[in-house]
C-alpha cells in the first residue's frame, strides 16, 4: 500500500513551502514523528515530521523546489520493498548487434531492492486512509519524537546564526566559521556578513588598484545612490499581510497609563526568592493579566467573519519576537488555563525556539490575540498593526519613573503606556476601553495574578 506524503501547512499564513533538504533517503524506514525534511515557509525554516510509518518509496519534489500546501511531495510504502526504476539509456549509445546465428540475450528484469524489514502497526494503515486534516489533528495530540541529527548537522548547529543568515552566507559563498559574530552570545547577524563581505571587496579593490596602470582612473560612484536589497520570503510576507491588514481592517486605538509600581515590587520579590525557579518578567505578568482580561471581555478575543464575528473558545496569545530580518509571532496556547509560573516557563521556551530558528508548526498557529512589547527599548508609546485574522493587538512601552498625582500630592511612580489596536468592524471604543480598564486594575494589583 502506498501512502501520500503531503506538503503540510506549518503556519496559519502558509500557502506554499520550499523543500530545503531531505533528511530521509529512498529505501529508509520512517516512523511517526521522524523528521523527513526541512521546509522553508513564509515565516521560518521548519522541520517536517512524518505522520505515518513505512518506507520512503519515492520522492516527488526535489530540494530547492516550491509546491503549494497539500501537494504530494513523496510516497511511503507499507509493503516493505521499494521499486527503483532503471535510468534511461543515453541517446548516443547504440546497442551492439548480436552475431549471426546467435540468439540475443533476454532483457534484464526490473531491479527490486528489498528494504529493511518493517514492522507496521495496523493503526498506521488505518490512519493513512483518513483525510489529511484529521491525520494532522491526531499527530498533534500524540507525543512528538525528536531524533538525534547526524554528526554533520550537530557540527553545523554550533555556528550561532539564523537560517536567513546561513542562507545568505551560502548564496554569497561565505564560510561562517570565518565570520566574527557581534550578536548576543557571539551570534552571527546580517550586519556581520555585510562587514565581512565589505572587507573582502575592499581588499579586492586595493589589489586591482595596485595592478592597474596609473593612467586609468576609476569612475566615481554617483552620489545619492544606495544599495537595493531584495526582500526575504519572511519580509515579503510581512509587507503583504500588514498592508492587507491596514487596507481591510479599520483600525482605531485606545491608550491607558498603568501604574506598575506594585508589579515592579512583585517581580523583585519573585526574582529574589529561591523557591521560584522560573524567571518571571513583565511580559509574563502582561500575558497573565491579558488572559484574565480576555476571559472577562471575550469580544476582544474574536475574529471578523463574513456574517459577523467569531468569539474564540480558547485564549491563545501571540508574542511578537524580533529577528534579524523580520518578526515572528509564536503563540502561547490556552493561556487562561496556565498559572503565572507555567506561563513564564512555556513563554521562555517558545521565544527561544523562535529566535534560534526552530519553531514548530504549533508555535506559529492558532493565535487569537497578540502582544507587542518594546519595553526593553526607550520607547514610551507606539501603536501596533493587527495580525489578521485576529481582532486586536496590545502594544506596551517601557516602564519609566514619572511624577504622578495621588490624593492631591505629587510623588514618583513607575508607569507604563499600553495601547490597544482594535478592528472597528467587530469592536467599539467602549469595548476596547473596558478591556484596558480591566488590564490596568489587574496589573496595579498584581497579587491576584498569582492565584
Amino acid at each position: 500500500m502506498m501512502i501520500e506524503v503531503l506538503m503540510p501547512r506549518l503556519s496559519d499564513t502558509m500557502e506554499e513551502g520550499k523543500l530545503l533538504k531531505w533528511l530521509k533517503k529512498v529505501g529508509e524506514k520512517v516512523e511517526i514523528g521522524d523528521i523527513l525534511a526541512e521546509v522553508e515557509t513564509d515565516k521560518a525554516d521548519m522541520e517536517m515530521e512524518a505522520l505515518d510509518t513505512g518506507v520512503l518509496a519515492e520522492i516527488r519534489v526535489q530540494e530547492g523546489e516550491s509546491v503549494p500546501v497539500n501537494a504530494v511531495i513523496a510516497f511511503l510504502s507499507t509493503e516493505g520493498e521499494v521499486h527503483v526504476a532503471q535510468p534511461p539509456a543515453k541517446a548516443e549509445s547504440v546497442a551492439p548487434k548480436a552475431p549471426v546465428g546467435v540468439s540475443p540475450a533476454p532483457p534484464k528484469p526490473a531491479v527490486t531492492v528489498p528494504a529493511k524489514e518493517v514492522s507496521l502497526p495496523s493503526e498506521s494503515v488505518t490512519r493513512s486512509s483518513l483525510p489529511f486534516a484529521e491525520r494532522k489533528v491526531r499527530e498533534l495530540r500524540e507525543p512528538r519524537v525528536r531524533r538525534t541529527a547526524p554528526e554533520a548537522k550537530e557540527t553545523q548547529e554550533r555556528i550561532f546564526a539564523s537560517p536567513l543568515v546561513k542562507r545568505m552566507a551560502q548564496e554569497q559563498g561565505i564560510n561562517l566559521t570565518a565570520v566574527q559574530g557581534s550578536g548576543p552570545g557571539g551570534r552571527i547577524i546580517k550586519q556581520d556578513l555585510e562587514v565581512y563581505a565589505g572587507q573582502g571587496r575592499t581588499t579586492m579593490k586595493q589589489t586591482a588598484a595596485t595592478r592597474a596602470p596609473q593612467s586609468e582612473a576609476t569612475p566615481p560612484t554617483p552620489a545619492g545612490h544606495g544599495t537595493r536589497e531584495p526582500f526575504s520570503r519572511m519580509r515579503a510576507t510581512i509587507a503583504k499581510r500588514m498592508a492587507e491588514s491596514m487596507r481591510e481592517a479599520p483600525h482605531f486605538y485606545v491608550t491607558v497609563e498603568i501604574d506598575m509600581s506594585e508589579a515592579v515590587r512583585l517581580r523583585t520579590a519573585l526574582k529574589s526568592s529561591d523557591r521560584v525557579k522560573a524567571d518571571v518578567t513583565y511580559t509574563h505578568l502582561l500575558l497573565k493579566a491579558a488572559a484574565i482580561a480576555l476571559q472577562r471581555h471575550p469580544r476582544v478575543n474574536a475574529s471578523f467573519v463574513e456574517d459577523g464575528r467569531e468569539l474564540k473558545a480558547d485564549i491563545n496569545i501571540g508574542l511578537v519576537v524580533s529577528l534579524d530580518d523580520g518578526l515572528l509571532v509564536p503563540v502561547l496556547h490556552d493561556c487562561e488555563q496556565l498559572s503565572l509560573l507555567e506561563i513564564a516557563e512555556r513563554a521562555n521556551d517558545l521565544v527561544e525556539r523562535a529566535r534560534t530558528g526552530k519553531p514548530t508548526s504549533d508555535d506559529l498557529s492558532g493565535g487569537t490575540f497578540a502582544i507587542s512589547n518594546m519595553g526593553m527599548l526607550p520607547v514610551e508609546h507606539f501603536t501596533a498593526i493587527i495580525n489578521p485574522p485576529q481582532g486586536a493587538i496590545l502594544a506596551v512601552g517601557a516602564i519609566k519613573e514619572r511624577p504622578v498625582v495621588r490624593n492631591g500630592e505629587i510623588r514618583a511612580a513607575h508607569t507604563m503606556m499600553a495601547t490597544l489596536s482594535c478592528d472597528h468592524r467587530i469592536l467599539d471604543g467602549v469595548t476596547g476601553g473596558q478591556f484596558l480598564a480591566e488590564l490596568k486594575k489587574l496589573l496595579e494589583n498584581p497579587v491576584g495574578l498569582m492565584v
